[in-house]
């Protein structure tokens, strides 16, 4: 069993070696756990087979199960979501129609009606590692064929708020939505109490990012991938086996829940339209 960290903690590698033995008594099979650094180096030792389980997040998925070297079993649930999506935020002084229902917390439009009256502005975007602030709203944006301008590269979701909420920086800006709301985090709505109202979401997408899963080897067997999925969905359930993954993974989960391969199609789709490399996208 595989986790991914530079430096993990002692608590971590305590939680990996206390699961995977836990699983070798249940399972009646050696299981144990490593370490590592980046991706890359997993990815040799799945290519070596010396891997068969990993938690990954969804760039380092993808990269693996495009290569056949692992297929989603489960996925954290977070903040009560086990994915999540992103929202195009405009200035209530802008020329934007809004595509978006705060009761219900849905779009009311889909993204090729919504998103075409951004042609030719300048967005805030947070960086060029960021799924959601940066990668995920070009994606739709590329998806309905509307030209931006260069984006101005803000760093934060805080940043980029702020930036449109005084005006003359940029036009628009996209951030992480439905697991929780940038805007009303305390360091911008502290000082920005009407931040709501003057930075309103104009179209909020689908949850098409999925939060950290859990992976399994295609090249076990059939009936050894089922023990361990339903073991670890057991585990979930009680109030210590949420803290042990919680510790194991340095995130908090509150249950898991089983995810397909094709839970990640959508966001397959907003990033191969963009023809980037995805390897590109790795810490």
């Amino acid at each position: 069993m595989a986790i991914i960290g530079a430096e993990p903690d002692s608590a971590q590698i305590g939680q990996l070696d206390s699961l995977t033995a836990q699983l070798s008594g249940f399972l009646g099979l050696a299981v144990s756990g490593r370490s590592y650094p980046d991706y890359i180096s997993l990815e040799t030792s799945l290519q070596k087979q010396e891997v068969h389980l990993a938690w990954l997040n969804p760039v380092e998925y993808l990269l693996a199960s495009d290569k056949d070297l692992l297929s989603s079993q489960l996925v954290a649930n977070h903040l009560g979501v086990t994915a999540y999506g992103v929202q195009f935020l405009g200035h209530k002084d802008a020329n934007l129609t809004r595509y978006f229902d705060a009761g219900t917390n849905l779009a009311t439009a889909p993204a090729a009606t919504a998103l075409p009256q951004f042609a030719g502005l300048t967005p805030c975007l947070t960086n060029e590692k960021s799924l959601p602030g940066y990668w995920v709203p070009l994606g739709y944006l590329a998806q309905t064929a509307v030209p931006t301008q260069s984006a101005v590269l803000t760093k934060t979701y805080s940043a980029g708020i702020r930036a449109l909420y005084i005006k003359g920086v940029c036009d628009f800006t996209a951030t992480y939505a439905i697991s929780s709301d940038p805007r009303t985090s305390s360091e911008v709505i502290s000082d920005l109490p009407d931040v709501i109202d003057r930075v309103p979401i104009i179209w909020l997408s689908p949850a098409v990012i999925p939060n950290l899963g859990f992976s399994v080897s295609p090249l076990l067997p059939l009936p050894v991938t089922a023990q361990i999925t339903n073991y670890l969905l057991e585990l979930s359930r009680t109030e210590s086996g949420r803290n042990q993954l919680t510790e194991l993974n340095a995130y908090e989960i509150a249950r898991l829940e089983p995810q397909p391969d094709d839970a990640y199609n959508e966001l397959r789709k907003l990033l191969a339209v963009q023809n980037l490399r995805l390897s590109n996208l790795l810490p």
